[in-house]
């Protein structure tokens, strides 16, 4: 871990708990209803984690909006409790070494990776943190540039 200041700023600890070459991708964010924030997206129904889910950009940062799938999504309750942030995610040139140096740090993995069809087919961890939160890890397509979503740029 690295710290960077100026005369006027509060320092700012450099971590990279996923790897150096680990780039911020999204945030998840939870709502009600998709088509009330953006009534032109097109949300995509991802029935294995019980959400639908859409991007957006907002001021050059990407959101996923994620809208429970029925009673038993995994998000409901955090939109119940009033909790709309629901994770980061980084995009990890190699999945299971960034899971491997995350777990030093505190992070746990949950569950097996798995291939994400709303990134044409790439794995997806997710990992966990007491002190951070929630963190999903995407793995880059090799050969493929960071912040490329389905064949788009974001």
């Amino acid at each position: 871990m690295e710290t960077t200041q100026t005369a006027t700023e509060t320092a700012v600890l450099e971590c990279s708990f996923f790897g150096r070459e680990a780039a911020f991708h999204h945030i998840g964010m939870a709502v009600h209803s998709i088509r009330a924030i953006s009534p032109s997206s097109e949300p995509t129904a991802n029935e294995l984690e019980g959400v639908s889910m859409a991007f957006l950009r907002l001021n050059g940062i990407t959101i996923e909006l994620l809208e429970p799938l029925g009673e038993s999504s995994p998000i409901l309750g955090s939109l119940r409790s009033g909790i709309k942030l629901l994770h980061i995610c980084y995009e990890v040139p190699e999945l299971t070494e960034a899971v491997a140096l995350c777990r030093p740090e505190g992070f746990h993995r949950l569950g097996t990776p798995k291939p994400s069809p709303v990134f044409g087919g790439r794995r997806v961890a997710w990992v966990f943190s007491k002190q951070f939160g929630l963190f999903e890890l995407l793995e880059q397509k090799s050969g493929e540039k960071a912040g490329v979503l389905n064949g788009a740029s974001i």
